[in-house]
């Protein structure tokens, strides 16, 4: 088959990685990606794009528009006609326009459109053909639809990449850790004050990753009494993401007002062995399981309880590191990618089928 993935900008997200995992990991179909992340004044991703290249997937940064009617498409998709075209979707529609163009069309050609959904609380649109969603949490987002267009697939993870090291009781006290983008809506420009304010014994603090709000993040940790005990190692590549989560005993994970789906980076926390603290919030309690390979938190003080807890109590803390890789494997990438192919052999009999209709 030939498959379309689309996306609105190929930058350092998870839905971003999602759609490369499933290019290079359906490989024996054939691939072309489109992103709009010039239009949308956004720098893509130089790994993403050097590691599909790699491959050999032909990769296109265009505008929108292109895909709204036919002339846009030829210039923006050349000769590949999909069959089938997986949109990543964060709330905007696109193809809307394309699609509804296909409905009106009297052709036999006619792609499967299939919306995979990474935003939370947003109705999906009506028109797609089928839709995946990553998080149980998000059903009422498509409670308009009929059921046979809905197909749940949470993400997943290459535990080949990682591999646990082996934690000892730490006289220097926790690495509390955390990874992600650092911008206003994942992270509390307060957040290493709130930490300090924990008073977690000897405990040290590791917040990676990049975006706008590094200086204040900085700044807020200066500003504590323990500033010496927090670092900022900045932007972190995906080939060393298996390198640095091993290194934290705890990772804690608390957002500003995004409401995480099925967040990529708590299933390498699990895979690398690290006991996850979070916020019982969206799709996070879905893969956090209270004392089996994390603790939930209904509020920012529970989170200091439990990271007191952890520290206080090592039987705990292994229970909690064998719980994490035991877990993780409900969480592979293979089982993912094999959900996907399910998807597609489904794909294929509807598309007979209405071939076999219009003839």
């Amino acid at each position: 088959m030939k498959i379309l993935s689309v996306v609105e900008s190929l930058d350092h997200g998870g839905a971003q990685s999602v759609l490369v995992d499933l290019v290079l990991g359906l490989s024996q179909h054939e691939h072309r990606v489109v992103h709009f992340s010039s239009a949308n004044e956004i720098e893509p991703n130089p790994n993403f794009l050097n590691e599909m290249r790699l491959h050999g997937i032909e990769c296109h940064d265009i505008h929108w528009e292109e895909l709204s009617d036919p002339v846009g498409r030829k210039t923006g998709l050349g000769e590949f006609r999909p069959d089938v075209v997986f949109f990543h979707w964060w709330g905007n529609d696109p193809l809307k326009k394309w699609i509804a163009h296909e409905l009106d069309s009297r052709v036999n050609y006619k792609p499967s459109f299939v919306c995979v959904l990474h935003r939370h609380g947003v109705p999906a649109p009506y028109h797609y053909d089928r839709y995946v969603l990553v998080s149980r949490t998000q059903f009422d987002q498509v409670k308009h639809l009929e059921c046979r267009r809905v197909a749940y697939i949470p993400n997943g993870v290459d535990l080949n990449r990682f591999r646990a090291r082996q934690r000892e009781s730490s006289r220097d006290g926790l690495v509390i850790g955390r990874l992600s983008t650092l911008r206003d809506h994942k992270i509390e420009v307060e957040w290493p004050r709130q930490l300090a304010s924990f008073e977690v014994p000897n405990a040290r603090f590791v917040i990676a990753g990049h975006g706008e709000l590094l200086p204040h993040l900085q700044n807020s940790a200066l500003s504590t009494r323990i500033g010496h005990r927090f670092s900022f190692p900045g932007y972190v590549p995906r080939r060393s993401v298996p390198d640095v989560l091993p290194q934290f005993d705890v990772f804690c994970y608390s957002t500003s007002t995004a409401v995480e789906c099925h967040p990529l980076v708590l299933l390498e926390a699990l895979a690398s062995g690290t006991p996850i603290v979070a916020q019982a919030r969206g799709g996070i309690t879905e893969i956090v399981q209270h004392r089996v390979n994390g603790l939930l938190a209904r509020s920012t003080a529970e989170i200091g309880e439990s990271l007191h807890r952890i520290q206080r109590d090592s039987e705990l803390r292994a229970r909690l590191v064998a719980g994490a890789l035991k877990s993780a494997r409900t969480f592979s990438l293979d089982r993912q990618l094999g959900r996907y192919r399910d998807l597609l052999v489904s794909l294929e009999a509807e598309r007979s089928h209405r071939s076999r209709w219009r003839g």
